[in-house]
């Protein structure tokens, strides 16, 4: 993840206050009414700076917020045939005045803040994009969705630079294939390397990724069911929050591929079910879905739930930013929500 990276860098020279110290709750600093018509939140991104926020709807508009304040600074207008949800955003981390906008038609969308307008630049036939992630040097990004191909595209051109092929059963006949079978939800990359990228969707695996060699598959890791965007990379550790009734939440070894813990989260008898999850700083996690329409900060070393910020229906986006001392969640709630870790 780009920004991962670009947030760090960012921070030298800055004082966080209190940075070592475990977190100890959590709150909402604004809560932003969305209009019905607008069919939930569907994704969400802060961008590099932590002076904006994108907010993806089901109505296929695209909203800028001022995290500060609360306030809607900015809607992009869509043409009438990109009436889709918006299922990912992220910044352009080469151009980070242009936001990339992924939709459920196939198409991605390159937007300007600054003058409200955007560009269709990718249009994949007969998929639904379900996620859109950028290289840690921003030179490359990668899409997945639908039709289980990942697609790797040159930043510069927006052409595409090489495809990796999703399960077919007459072509993968002989067992030697190395993609997935079932819709991808996520796609990772590494923040510290360019090359490295994680995967994950309905066939109950994450696959690491090397788009350096030919079949691209380096590693398979077993069990996370991935229904949103709920893979997060952060040194030799991987995140991933599964649709699943119990043990959704879960951190990995990123060099072997070994379960590293189980982090619990609290459910009662709705079980986890888990669209969304990220690393912060101080061992603490955020996990929102739909088993407790709410999202969770938990300390992922000692077990303890740091608190939540509840909804009346799924939380299926979120993002943080500042180490998740500034967070974003939305869903099928008529509500966005930006709190914080303290």
């Amino acid at each position: 993840m780009a920004r991962r990276r670009l947030e760090a860098a960012l921070q030298v020279g800055k004082d966080i206050e209190n940075k070592s110290v475990d977190f100890t709750s959590i709150g909402v600093r604004h809560e932003i009414s969305v209009s019905r018509e607008h069919k939930g939140v569907y994704s969400l991104q802060f961008n590099y700076d932590s002076s904006s926020l994108a907010v993806g709807l089901g109505s296929g508009c695209i909203q800028i917020y001022d995290p500060k304040t609360g306030r809607l600074d900015k809607t992009f207008k869509k043409p009438l045939y990109l009436s889709y949800p918006v299922m990912s955003l992220r910044y352009n981390p080469k151009r980070q005045d242009l936001l990339y906008a992924a939709n459920a038609k196939g198409v991605v969308l390159s937007c300007k803040p600054d003058d409200e307008s955007c560009a269709e630049i990718i249009s994949e036939k007969n998929n639904e994009i379900n996620a859109l992630d950028f290289s840690a040097d921003g030179f490359s990004f990668a899409t997945a969705g639908k039709d289980l191909s990942i697609r790797i595209y040159d930043t510069n051109t927006n052409k595409l630079h090489h495809e990796y092929d999703g399960y077919h059963p007459v072509k993968h006949s002989d067992n030697t294939f190395k993609g997935h079978s079932q819709r991808i939800f996520a796609v990772r990359y590494h923040p510290e390397n360019n090359y490295v990228f994680l995967t994950g969707g309905w066939d109950n695996c994450v696959k690491v990724w090397d788009s350096r060699t030919r079949d691209g598959v380096e590693r398979l890791i077993t069990g996370p069911h991935i229904c949103g965007d709920s893979l997060d990379v952060k040194g030799y550790k991987m995140l991933t929050g599964s649709w699943t009734s119990k043990n959704a939440l879960q951190i990995w070894e990123h060099t072997s591929g070994s379960l590293e813990r189980t982090v619990p989260v609290p459910c009662g008898s709705g079980g986890e079910f888990l669209y969304c999850s990220q690393f912060c700083d101080n061992d603490a996690v955020l996990a929102g879905g739909s088993g407790t329409n709410s999202v969770q900060a938990i300390n992922s070393k000692t077990g303890q739930c740091l608190g939540d910020v509840k909804f009346s229906k799924p939380v299926q986006a979120m993002d943080s930013t500042q180490g998740g001392r500034c967070f974003a969640v939305g869903g099928m709630d008529e509500h966005l929500k930006i709190g914080y870790l303290q």
